[in-house]
């Protein structure tokens, strides 16, 4: 049984930089209302979670109030809203993708040139409503060829395609108009990201039985996806959510590919795929359905993070040359209960992009509280031979505890400062890995070494959580969580994680070379480039979101320490 993901499935170019607008305004400015003139996209899905952030959606200026800030959508709006929007006591933001107003002042200047424009597309379309009336709204729409049949004559005329119109519907009007007409301009102005996506879509029926299309069943881009998934002879799907998924249907195939709408948020896509492959594990071999769902529950309960910590642990013990069974027990017992307790106690920032989670935590609300206040116990009752370790873990519990809590003197939750958690959390998994096993013995030693192994394990795990925030970036933005990559920007949080896991194996390397670390540490390195090569995959979209791909991120930690025993 085998997924493919299109490369280019969810977020175009224009959508995001809108969604961005949007969600970062609403950010700055929560004591002003918000609204977006007509739905920003055609998704149901993020229209909801910006209404939980107070953005409304207004389909007129008039319903505007004055002092409020007004957002115009990725489809642009007509000539004559822009307008009046303008002569009200509002602040507009204009969201309107950058080829769509490509599109507008194309028609703008031929028409002063006396061209009739031609626009093949949808003549309801918000867009192609945009477009016309920089023609005065004398443009004509055209969406098949019966409609050119029915044109009137003109001398000179221009074609354009609303953006996210079927190229070769366009390409095959466009030659049909130039039969028909005596003077003719075209200009294709279909995105060249919806071009690629409905190539994709081509490209795969070649390969899948069945495709699965992602996204509203309102948005046209996405509908045309599914138009051409049926040209090509494939069982196609258009579903909005995962729940629509018929487990008999897709059982029925060994090979399905997904791709999705240009208004369609990854984090969905992530869904769909998890709820294929669920589905497809039915009728995979024993010996490989075991291995997988158990991966899968770890995953779900964050005991694969866990083991990731404790690991870490073990390499810290082992190159600060302490016995690392006690310290991984401890930083395992005390990850596990941070992880649970946090994860319960802020289930309603992943209601929405990770429902399945949620609904697996509250079923089992009153076994994780109970699981994780005995990893406390037990993370407390190992530290309690050395009063300094323990005084240490109970900081660390407290510190863990209030993550989640509103601090008066901060009037906000840890957790909502900006960066916190890609700063916070590896800062943890370095001291419990790091330094505090260096507190299970006396007596104490405390010297420049272990503040190295500090920073080289603190260095990893800054990896490892920016790599899930990588992951979880368009969620994350979504419910007003800011982690380094939002900061930052997606490209480069990419090129710091190269940075940083490059310097890792160059440092790790020239210790090992020089003998400060111990031989063996030279197939870290070896991990670490793999590593790399797996931030690439991410990155260009090869590796396909998945239980694998995820169990991946942790693994190299346990790779690693399983690679320390062999000094």
């Amino acid at each position: 049984m085998r997924i493919f993901l299109a490369k280019k499935a969810g977020f175009c170019m224009g959508v995001k930089r809108a969604v961005d607008l949007v969600f970062k305004t609403a950010r700055q400015h929560k004591n002003h209302p918000v609204f977006t003139l007509g739905p920003i996209i055609h998704n149901p899905q993020v229209l909801h979670l910006l209404e939980k952030q107070g953005v409304r959606t207004i389909d007129a200026p008039e319903q505007v109030p004055p002092g409020s800030i007004v957002i115009i959508r990725a489809h642009g709006v007509p000539l004559g809203v822009k307008n009046k929007l303008s002569q009200q006591k509002v602040v507009i933001i204009d969201a309107t993708c950058p080829r769509v107003l490509k599109v507008q002042q194309l028609i703008k200047q031929y028409c002063q040139r006396g061209y009739q424009p031609i626009i093949v597309g949808e003549r309801e379309h918000p867009e192609v409503k945009g477009l016309c009336s920089y023609a005065q709204n004398k443009a004509w729409t055209i969406g098949s060829e019966e409609d050119i049949k029915k044109l009137p004559q003109a001398q000179k005329v221009l074609v354009v395609a609303q953006t996210t119109q079927n190229e070769r519907l366009f390409k095959r009007l466009a030659e049909l108009i130039k039969k028909r007409y005596p003077e003719v301009k075209v200009f294709n102005t279909v995105c060249n990201s919806t071009h690629e996506r409905q190539e994709e879509v081509r490209d795969m029926a070649k390969k899948v039985e069945a495709v699965v299309v992602v996204g509203g069943k309102m948005s046209g881009n996405t509908r045309r996806l599914a138009q051409i998934g049926n040209e090509a002879g494939l069982n196609t799907y258009h579903i909005e959510t995962e729940d629509e998924l018929n487990p008999e249907e897709i059982t029925k195939f060994k090979t399905i590919g997904v791709t999705a709408g240009a208004s369609t948020p990854y984090w969905l896509i992530r869904r769909v795929i998890f709820r294929l492959e669920d589905i497809l594990s039915r009728n995979i071999p024993l010996w490989w359905r075991i291995p997988y769902k158990l991966t899968k529950l770890f995953l779900l309960t964050n005991f694969w993070a866990a083991l990731g910590g404790a690991s870490l642990a073990i390499i810290g013990s082992r190159l600060n040359g302490l016995n690392p069974s006690r310290a991984g027990l401890i930083a395992f017992t005390y990850l596990w209960a941070m992880h649970v307790l946090n994860h319960l106690t802020s289930l309603e920032t992943t209601r929405l992009t990770d429902p399945a989670r949620v609904r697996f935590y509250e079923k089992n609300r009153i076994l994780f509280s109970t699981l994780g206040v005995i990893c406390i116990l037990i993370s407390l009752k190992l530290s309690k031979p050395w009063p300094l370790a323990f005084f240490t873990m109970i900081f660390l519990i407290t510190s863990g505890l209030i993550y989640n809590i509103e601090i008066p003197i901060l009037k906000c939750k840890l957790k909502d400062l900006p960066a916190s958690k890609t700063i916070f959390v590896p800062l943890a998994w370095g001291f419990v890995s790091g330094i505090f096993p260096l507190f299970l013995k006396t007596p104490i030693t405390l010297s420049f070494w272990p503040f190295l192994v500090f920073v080289y394990l603190s260095a990893l795990a800054f990896i490892r959580t920016c790599c899930f925030d990588l992951l979880d970036i368009q969620g994350d933005q979504m419910v007003g969580r800011e982690t380094l990559p939002i900061i930052l920007g997606e490209k480069n949080s990419f090129k710091l994680l190269y940075i940083m896991t490059a310097a890792l194996i160059i440092f790790t390397i020239l210790l090992a070379f020089t003998g400060y670390f111990p031989k063996y540490t030279i197939f870290y390195s070896v991990i670490l480039s793999f590593f790399g090569l797996y931030l690439y995959q991410i990155e260009k979209k090869y590796l396909r979101p998945g239980v694998l791909p995820d169990a991946l991120i942790d693994g190299q930690f346990m790779l690693m320490a399983l690679g320390s025993f062999y000094g």
